[in-house]
């Protein structure tokens, strides 16, 4: 984690100078950081109730879907926004990204919507591509909505149908975008137990951009093992493009 000494090769994040990005009509910056596989860090907003959730505009950032304002972001050791597409294109396939607001396909069941990106990226035969699909329908107790459709579900359960696609590819990195009251609620549910289990237990690096501040999470998420760390409101920053 930040002032860590970690092989480059190691890392699943590296913000060496930091990141400035734009939400709204302000501009963020984030100290320089470090994460790696086995590491996990909650990113809070300095400010305590922004006017605009910064949280969407950072995780996007870090999950090489919007080029930030500044900043060279290192993901699983590829440059992302300094390599060319093809490179891109296959990292991304190593990174999971939960969005807060929904990201499921919505005229597709649960099943249907792990199985679209086992599909794509595994190259599985049929039959070990349906188990799984299915371990991670059990994994994430999601059996029984299985075969319903997002709006057939409650918000938490749709998050955590997010958060097991995400991690269906084993990704090196996750990253998850601004959590809204019932996924902070310090951290209970089989989803948040599964993600401690792969994230301390080694297997991958994450980053959950918190929306605003929330001291019963963030407390949570230091005694098992997270770091937090604030970013915050550049007043009057010049916007230019990454340099």
């Amino acid at each position: 984690m930040t002032g860590t000494a970690r092989r480059e090769d190691a890392l699943a994040l590296k913000l060496a100078d930091g990141l400035r990005f734009e939400a709204g009509p302000d501009t963020w910056s984030v100290p320089p950081l470090t994460v790696a596989e086995g590491e996990w860090v909650a990113l809070v907003p300095g400010q305590a109730e922004p006017v605009v959730d910064p949280s969407v505009h950072l995780a996007r950032a870090l999950a090489s879907l919007t080029e930030p304002e500044r900043g060279r972001v290192e993901i699983l050791g590829v440059d992302i926004y300094g390599t060319d597409y093809a490179m891109r294109q296959r990292t991304r396939a190593r990174i999971g990204f939960v969005h807060g607001y929904g990201g499921l396909l919505s005229n597709r069941t649960v099943r249907e919507n792990l199985t679209l990106p086992v599909s794509v990226h595994r190259k599985l035969t049929a039959a070990h591509e349906s188990d799984t699909v299915e371990s991670a329908l059990v994994e994430f107790a999601l059996e029984r909505v299985a075969d319903l459709y997002p709006h057939q579900m409650d918000g938490a359960t749709r998050w955590r149908a997010c958060l097991a696609r995400a991690l269906v590819l084993e990704p090196g990195w996750l990253v998850l975008e601004g959590l809204g009251d019932f996924e902070m609620d310090r951290g209970r549910g089989v989803g948040w137990t599964r993600l401690v289990e792969r994230a301390l237990g080694g297997r991958i690096g994450a980053a959950v951009c918190l929306p605003r501040q929330n001291p019963g999470f963030e407390a949570w998420f230091k005694e098992h093992e997270g770091v937090v760390v604030s970013y915050s409101q550049v007043p009057g920053a010049a916007r230019g493009r990454n340099t």
